[in-house]
């Protein structure tokens, strides 16, 4: 069983991550709801599933949660999106 897509909601973000079936390229798709002056609202990242070490998947759900949550977060916090991200590496 693989995990094509997941959505992740918080209270100031969305995120889809999204990996499909054959595609080494892993998709990530995040709006800001309210973005402050000067913040970007949309972003979309692609990466390599199988080029991306564990260093830069934790960089980018370090983002991730803090585009979602609207503030940095903990480890902890960045550890649950970094937990999930993991479903569509190699």
């Amino acid at each position: 069983m693989r995990t094509r897509r997941i959505e992740l909601d918080g209270s100031a973000g969305h995120v889809a991550i999204e990996r499909q079936p054959g595609s080494t390229t892993i998709r990530i798709d995040s709006i800001i709801r309210d973005p402050k002056p000067g913040e970007q609202a949309w972003k979309t990242w692609e990466i390599e599933a199988r080029d991306t070490d564990d260093t830069e998947l934790f960089w980018i759900a370090t983002e991730v949660q803090r585009r979602c949550d609207g503030v940095v977060g903990t480890n902890s916090m960045v550890h649950d999106y970094y937990r999930e991200m993991q479903r569509f590496a190699d």
